[in-house]
């Protein structure tokens, strides 16, 4: 599709959350947003863009920091990223002040929404196109923004990069398991597909 919403995840009471989201897009780059929302207001607690390369595969894990309390993300998947650390606690900035702030990441929905194609003519698809298995430069988890991707930064450089008018081509599942109670669930993403008069899936 060309947004995704995943209808729960949860780091509660034991439980962690495995995420996939996949490009079946054998030729374009995607750049993706992924939001998580808390489950009692719909609340943004964490989100960053995604630069899926074709074909690429990314994978995550939300569960609960035992040292704060607040769900967080891990993954070791070398996608480009921004910002380009997301291995980190998710945010409590929109929450109610009132509320217990760490309960209210811990649970929610996702939304997974493809902002733009990278085609090859782009000026950052040599930067985020995996090179055996891989982005050429070390990209997510680092220490700085690559170069390639620092002008998508402001609005001027993204418009100069190329980039091209979404399409469909993503698909995720996801998975909750309690490794203590030897429980498991699974499920795929709602997939949401823009299409033309005739039918056919458009941009």
């Amino acid at each position: 599709g060309h947004i995704l919403v995943v209808p729960y995840f949860t780091a509660q009471e034991g439980n962690a959350t495995l995420l996939n989201i996949v490009n079946t897009d054998e030729t374009n780059g995607k750049a993706v947003k992924v939001r998580f929302r808390g489950a009692s207001n719909s609340d943004d607690v964490f989100d960053f863009t995604l630069f899926l390369s074709p074909g690429d595969v990314w994978a995550a894990e939300i569960s609960q920091n035992p040292s704060t309390g607040f769900a967080r993300l891990s993954t070791p998947d070398n996608s480009c990223t921004l910002p380009t650390q997301v291995n980190r606690d998710f945010i409590d900035a929109r929450v109610n002040p009132l509320a217990d702030k760490q309960n209210e990441t811990r649970e929610g929905y996702v939304e997974i929404l493809n902002m733009a194609d990278i085609p090859t003519t782009s000026t950052i698809y040599s930067t985020i196109k995996h090179v055996k298995g891989a982005p050429p430069a070390p990209c997510s988890n680092g220490a700085s923004t690559p170069a390639a991707l620092r002008p998508l930064l402001t609005e001027a450089g993204i418009a100069a990069a190329g980039l091209s008018l979404p399409t469909t081509g993503l698909f995720a599942n996801w998975s909750i398991f309690n490794v203590a109670d030897a429980t498991s669930w699974s499920g795929e993403a709602t997939a949401i597909v823009a299409v033309n008069a005739s039918g056919v899936a458009g941009t």
